[in-house]
């Protein structure tokens, strides 16, 4: 039995990639058999599914695998690494198919996925361009994005001696703001706190920070404005989580794969057992 919805949806996917491209007719069996072939495991009933976004040079590719170990974790959870699918074999461009399997495979599966969830380490290669495309619609709503040591994410609340500290680290490891905006905000913060009756002088902050940012390395990653603007359009959709080491990661990964695990909306009757 065929399911309109889902050659409703394989279409819509298919319009936003190709943009008026036409194919010759073996491309379009080749495309057909790798629907059929990589899709389902993103639609299993009771499943949730994931795609996993960032880069695959040196070392990052390891934050892939560490995001694709924990949201896949879970016996009703699968997450794909983009850069893991298999080609579509197209022979269209004779042979110059790379730009356009990646655009395809990109909208087919963030199209069946429930969530998308991009790492983010440095300010150049292509998954600066995969991280424009998922600030589109329909990719937006259901996507996450998770760079690392990013310091524009903030607090609602200040609460504790610990919180005044992580805010403080924000604003003082910020790219994109001066040092005179730097001391201003960061002055804003000790009033606040103390309106909130958290006791912490500014030569404790001034001495805390000294030391963060005599421990910062060359391989620290430095975002472009680009970067940081797209971050903040997810941080203010409350889809954007900063992290430091792998450990950071797992935790953030995995507070992902909880707040959205599918709640079944099943009527409880106890007169069945």
């Amino acid at each position: 039995m065929t399911d309109p919805d889902h050659y409703r949806r394989v279409h819509a996917a298919l319009d936003r990639a190709l943009d008026g491209i036409t194919f010759p007719s073996e491309d379009y069996t080749a495309l057909r058999t790798w629907v059929n072939e990589e899709l389902p495991q993103l639609q299993a009933a009771g499943y949730t599914s994931y795609v996993v976004f960032g880069s695959y040079r040196g070392t990052y590719h390891e934050s892939l695998r560490i995001a694709q170990y924990e949201l896949a974790k879970p016996a009703t959870a699968t997450a794909v690494v983009l850069g893991d699918a298999p080609e579509l074999g197209l022979r269209l461009g004779d042979g110059r198919t790379d730009p356009l399997e990646f655009t395809l495979k990109f909208h087919l599966l963030t199209e069946f996925a429930d969530r998308n969830v991009g790492i983010y380490e440095k300010e150049s290669g292509g998954e600066a361009v995969e991280l424009g495309l998922l600030t589109r619609e329909p990719c937006f709503s259901k996507t996450f994005v998770l760079p690392r040591d990013y310091y524009g994410v903030g607090r609602e609340s200040i609460e504790s001696e610990a919180d005044v500290r992580e805010v403080a680290r924000h604003i003082a490891f910020a790219d994109d703001i001066g040092g005179d905006t730097k001391k201003a905000e960061l002055r804003g913060l000790l009033q606040t706190a103390r309106d909130n009756g958290v006791e912490i002088t500014e030569h404790e902050l001034t001495a805390f920070l000294d030391d963060e940012l005599g421990g910062r390395h060359r391989d620290d990653p430095a975002y472009s404005w680009v970067h940081l603007a797209t971050f903040r359009h997810f941080e203010a959709a409350d889809r954007c989580r900063t992290w430091h080491t792998e450990d950071d990661l797992r935790a953030v990964v995995a507070r992902i794969r909880t707040d959205n695990a599918p709640r079944w909306d099943v009527p409880f009757d106890p007169t069945v057992f």
